[in-house]
């Protein structure tokens, strides 16, 4: 079996593996992408909490309902450092994920690159076969027509 032929199965096992680091590539910059959309919003509540409660201390609340808005206002802004870390991890995932996806793909092109070289090789060795059998055809031919051209004198 010829060189090029079996790296058939590895460049194809290759390109496989390509593709599903791909699709996890895709999965994480998806779930970044969610978790970033999730920060957004909690940040947009709380500034808008933040705004009202303001605008309700103004108003004199009384003090359990102030203590309330503050406790609240407190359990938000854990959430949304929560939430920023959760940005954060995701982020090192889609990073390191990609990186994973690159070096699949650079080694697929790389084996790619290798089967192409075997099959140049091999199509040389078959041109300069086939160029030998033909020169050998050629002086046999030569020889039968001298030994004719003699025999015949």
């Amino acid at each position: 079996m010829k060189k090029s032929q079996r790296m058939h199965t590895v460049n194809t096992l290759a390109e496989r593996k390509e593709q599903e680091q791909a699709k996890r590539f895709a999965k994480s910059q998806k779930h970044f992408d969610h978790q970033q959309k999730k920060y957004t919003e909690l940040k947009q509540y709380y500034r808008e909490y933040a705004d009202a409660s303001q605008n309700q201390t103004s108003q004199n609340l009384d003090i359990h309902r102030l203590q309330e808005t503050r406790q609240f206002m407190s359990k938000l802004a854990k959430a949304v450092a929560q939430q920023a870390e959760a940005v954060e991890r995701a982020e090192a995932n889609v990073v390191t994920e990609r990186q994973h996806w690159l070096d699949s793909r650079c080694r697929a092109m790389s084996l790619e690159k290798l089967t192409d070289r075997y099959r140049e090789q091999e199509a040389k060795q078959l041109n300069t076969e086939e160029q030998r059998q033909a020169d050998d055809l050629s002086s046999q031919r030569f020889v039968w027509s001298a030994r004719q051209s003699t025999d015949m004198a």
